[in-house]
């Protein structure tokens, strides 16, 4: 009787909650969810192993005394899921009772705490799931009087340090003979508030597109197993290109991830869902058929940067992209052109060749690998801003290997002035001798004068040897 009399009687006690934080004081940490029907409601914000406190305020609606058999305060969390309307499974349920039984004529405050409360899931709302927790206020009737329910939302963030930065994603998709593009990410995990930056060159075009944009896709699985359902849903687009691109054409990404309603990537939350993130790329050609490649990213929740963060973020300066491409197919609606398996798409696609623009390869930040010359090779081999030599100079591995030389280093000043330096006399000049120069026979079989001075002038000359000459043939055709 009184079950079915609180269905038509209106709530008899009103009941209104303040929080506070430790040292009594007002809880400022809120933030606007929305709630039922897309109403904003303000809430407060916790982590895990916070603790929960506050007051109260349990208003009688008439002025008569009202009995009642206990108030009590709980603390739940709770993942609700689509597919089973009603049933919410608990993963977290704390009671605390705060009165026993009697009666209320007036307003009574009750303080109430929940201290250090593992909550490790964040609250979360999406399409097929919802995690959340709350405080439920329960005043229990006595005879007549039914049961008084009021529920108060709390919204759960957890932060993650963070981690380094990974390795970039770079990765060729194509259609055989038709389309082979190559694009890359500087990361694969990125957090909140955080900047996707990329590139996309076209290797090989033979199809007229018209523009191109990247998606952010949001995939809800709900289950484990044969049992698993999964929704997917589109949360931003975004334009990178309009018009139709040319083979070597490189068209660079920067996608903010801050405008937009994003979660943390979550994986098997209590067994019963997981949250996955995607950046989709499509290409959409002239007759409006659609070319994508998915590429799963990991997104997190940091917390809020420090002075040192932003100026150490700051000198580091922008990411640069490189690393080994990975080749996958490209997935595509129009049907009747194969997917290439191995990502090929025909013969001299596979590499840049020689149609890519300067502009291209001077716009590429990837180094090189030692050992490679010139722009042949895979398409994952990446170019510099210095070019291989050309195929007919004639260049020294030797000279090109030497390493630049390194100035000496100033040397320091002296302290005391040097001595004054005092020029040395000039010598003597020489006697003149009024003796008859010597004059020598010549003999009377050849000149024996001429042969003593070659002689001479052979045997002067073994004290230095004059330079050897690499490369010069011989008369048998050699080098010596």
């Amino acid at each position: 009787m009184k079950s079915f009399l609180g269905l038509v009687q209106s709530a008899p006690f009103r009941v209104d909650i303040e929080y506070k934080d430790a040292n009594g004081r007002p809880y400022k940490n809120t933030t606007t969810i929305k709630s039922k029907k897309d109403v904003q409601e303000e809430v407060p914000v916790y982590a895990n192993k916070d603790s929960v406190m506050g007051e109260i305020r349990v208003t009688p609606m008439t002025t008569k005394r009202l009995e009642h058999q206990g108030i009590k305060i709980q603390l739940l969390g709770q993942i609700e899921l689509a597919a089973e309307r009603g049933v919410a499974h608990e993963f977290v349920s704390l009671v605390r009772e705060l009165a026993p039984p009697g009666d209320l004529s007036n307003m009574r405050t009750f303080p109430f705490e929940f201290r250090n409360v593992e909550m490790q899931y964040d609250s979360y709302k999406g399409q097929a799931v919802r995690c959340r927790y709350l405080l439920r206020v329960t005043v229990t009737g006595k005879g007549m009087t039914p049961d008084t329910k009021k529920e108060f939302n709390v919204w759960v963030t957890n932060y993650e340090l963070p981690s380094e930065l990974g390795q970039p994603i770079k990765m060729e998709v194509g259609i055989e003979d038709c389309l082979h593009i190559e694009f890359e990410y500087d990361r694969a995990r990125y957090h909140l508030r955080d900047v996707v930056v990329g590139k996309i060159y076209f290797l090989l075009v033979r199809i007229k597109l018209k523009h191109m944009e990247v998606e952010i896709r949001r995939k809800e699985t709900v289950g484990a197993g044969s049992d698993a359902r999964s929704d997917s849903e589109t949360l931003a687009k975004y334009e990178i290109m309009d018009g139709a691109p040319v083979r070597g054409e490189s068209v660079p990404i920067r996608l903010y991830l801050s405008p937009y309603e994003l979660s943390p990537s979550y994986k098997d939350v209590h067994n019963k869902y997981s949250v996955r993130y995607y950046l989709n790329l499509v290409l959409v050609d002239e007759e409006d058929r659609r070319y994508f490649k998915q590429q799963e990213i990991t997104l997190y929740r940091k917390a809020e940067d420090t002075p040192e963060e932003l100026a150490a973020a700051a000198a580091a300066g922008p990411p640069k992209l490189g690393g080994a491409p990975v080749i996958a197919p490209l997935t595509s609606s129009m049907y009747g052109l194969p997917s290439s398996s191995n990502g090929d798409a025909g013969a001299g696609s596979g590499s840049y060749g020689g149609a890519v623009p300067a502009s291209a390869l001077a716009s590429t930040s990837v180094e090189a690998p030692a050992g490679s010359s010139g722009l042949g090779g895979s398409a994952g081999a990446s170019t510099s801003s210095s070019a291989a030599p050309l195929a007919g100079a004639s260049t020294s591995s030797a000279a090109a290997a030497a390493p630049a030389p390194v100035p000496a280093p100033p040397s320091e000043p002296l302290s005391v002035p040097p001595a004054p330096i005092t020029p040395a006399p000039a010598p003597a000049p020489a006697p003149v001798s009024d003796e008859p120069p010597l004059t020598l026979p010549v003999a009377a079989g050849g000149d024996s004068g001429a042969a003593a001075g070659e002689e001479g002038d052979s045997a002067g000359s073994k004290s230095e040897a004059p330079p050897l000459s690499f490369g010069a043939p011989d008369a048998e055709g050699g080098v010596l």
